[in-house]
């Protein structure tokens, strides 16, 4: 089995135990009827799910190294999060339905904040607290099967850009499973839920224990040495082909580099940075590389790159855009029904939507070798979520299906953000802590829908998403600048760094001709004139 039958059949559970029907589930099943109740039960969902997020990483991390005894290198840590996780979150989602059977029907809420809702306080409070344990259980998989794939590209000796190629599989299961969710939806109810997050967790329960038979039949480690399946001479291909896709340039210490001949330098070729060939054949013993990850040397790791303010721009980046996708991720569905269009056509977004991820993730190494940096695809992926939601802040009422000509760019944001943005952070954390580092990426993530949900919470309708294309377009502006200052600083650092290095390999040249004119001429050091008149002759020929 590969990490991609896992995308498959995690994503049916996220599509199946609610996904981006929450917010409608919310509203019709359980009764939050304001939109101040869903935004907060969302907004708490998240804010949970991103601090989650980073601690499941490093525990996965973690588990993985002690589990990996004996020289192989598995993934039973991250596997045994991973169930954990999704125990935790069928759990809390079934115990809705038990609320749904138990709880008073009907009342006021006692403080008034809403007198025309039907759900009473206790009962509220009761549904806040399972949305927080449901992002609990449900954070510990996203972040964690990233850097189980990230780790098994590694070792398979494959490019970790091949990432989308993996992750488009959960694409596939993501936009079938809601498709016909919505459907199921206008058939039997939001009651159906509790029924379909059930039967999807056993189904990634078996497909997390075949998982695991089938990395425990796979060699070790020293076997797949032995056997010469990673030799030195394809993990030097696979780094120059993974630093070449990231738009990167070596300048390489070569003697026999003609006189007078210059390399060309542009800005593209360092868009991009990365330690990643440091990182990734890092000494165990190397004490800068701590045993277990920290934010302390995840700040230290970011601000000792060579361009730690593209760092940090790309981070705010991210964050605002996040801000813009939380509103699109999970209140959507009910501006959808305020358009007038049902649950069936809400599911048929999503597969619109998937349409558009697959290729992209499918030629996602290709793509970031042509656009030669992930910052130019999180820009386009911006761009593409700017155009969509002032797209839908025009779309008139009883005209729902409008938005499905939109739907596609979701699928340009998705694809592409996604997989600049796992390149990108990838790119900074050293072996053995795949998990980690995009568990940081899912809490920069979360932080940013969070505080989306909130604004949602308080701005509904047209000029909502209005005020989340101006926010995002915020967000790559300082992308862009953070970038040009980055790019123009590294390419005088690099044409300086190659003028010095140029004038180095024209004296070793010259001093090599002038040993060969020697040479050719017999001139020695107790010489006579006459014969040093010919080694000058001889240069100047040469």
């Amino acid at each position: 089995m590969k990490p991609r039958h896992l995308y498959l059949i995690l994503f049916t559970y996220y599509a199946l135990s609610g996904g981006r029907f929450t917010a409608p589930f919310l509203e019709h099943q359980l009764g939050l009827t304001e939109n101040w109740m869903i935004g907060s039960a969302l907004a708490l969902q998240i804010l949970v799910g991103s601090v989650g997020s980073s601690y499941y990483g490093i525990l996965a991390d973690d588990w993985d190294a002690r589990t990996n005894a004996g020289g192989r290198e598995g993934c039973r840590g991250r596997l045994i999060i991973m169930f954990g996780g999704l125990v935790v979150s069928t759990v809390a989602t079934v115990l809705h339905g038990v609320a749904s059977m138990t709880f008073w029907q009907t009342g006021v809420i006692s403080d008034g904040l809403a007198e025309s809702s039907t759900i009473p306080m206790s009962e509220l409070v009761y549904h806040l607290i399972l949305r927080c344990i449901y992002a609990m259980g449900i954070s510990a998989t996203s972040p964690v099967l990233n850097g189980l794939t990230l780790a098994r590209l590694e070792r398979d000796g494959r490019d970790s850009n091949e990432f989308g190629k993996e992750r488009l599989y959960g694409a596939v299961s993501w936009g079938v499973a809601n498709a016909f969710f919505g459907a199921a939806i206008d058939a039997w109810g939001f009651f159906i839920v509790y029924l379909t997050s059930v039967l999807s967790f056993v189904v990634c329960s078996v497909g997390f224990y075949l998982y695991a038979k089938a990395e425990e039949a796979r060699p070790l480690s020293g076997e797949q040495k032995n056997e010469g399946e990673i030799d030195g001479t394809q993990a030097q291909s696979k780094a120059k082909s993974s630093d070449e896709s990231l738009g990167l340039v070596h300048m390489k210490n070569d003697d026999n580099v003609h006189l007078g001949e210059e390399k060309k330098f542009s800005d593209e070729d360092y868009t991009m940075h990365t330690n990643r060939n440091i990182q990734r054949n890092n000494n165990p013993n190397d004490e800068s590389i701590p045993k277990q990850f920290t934010f302390t040397f995840l700040l230290k790791t970011i601000s000792n790159q060579q361009t730690p303010l593209l760092n940090i721009s790309y981070i705010i980046a991210l964050f605002t855009l996040y801000i813009g996708m939380s509103v699109v991720e999970n209140l959507i569905f009910l501006y959808f029904e305020f358009l007038g269009g049902s649950n069936t056509l809400c599911g048929l977004t999503v597969a619109v939507t998937v349409l558009f991820e697959l290729p992209i993730f499918h030629y996602a190494p290709n793509i970031l070798k042509w656009m030669k940096s992930p910052v130019w695809m999180f820009q386009l992926g911006c761009l593409a979520y700017v155009v969509r939601v002032i797209g839908y802040s025009i779309v008139p009422e009883s005209h729902a299906r409008w938005v499905l000509v939109l739907e596609p760019l979701h699928g340009v944001t998705i694809g592409f953000v996604l997989t600049g943005s796992v390149a990108f952070v990838d790119s900074l954390m050293p072996k053995g802590y795949e998990s980690s580092g995009q568990g940081f990426l899912s809490t920069v993530m979360g932080l940013g829908q969070f505080f989306g949900l909130c604004i949602g919470g308080l701005l509904e309708g047209r000029v909502l998403y209005r005020v989340l294309a101006g926010i995002v377009s915020l967000g790559g502006v300082i992308l862009a600048i953070g970038h040009h200052v980055s790019s123009r600083s590294r390419l005088d650092e690099a044409v300086t760094s190659h003028g010095v290095q140029l004038q180095r390999t024209k004296a070793k040249a010259v001093k090599r001709k002038c040993s060969d004119a020697i040479e050719r001429t017999g001139y020695v050091q107790v010489a006579e004139p006459k014969r040093l008149d010919n080694v000058r002759l001889e240069l100047e020929i040469s």
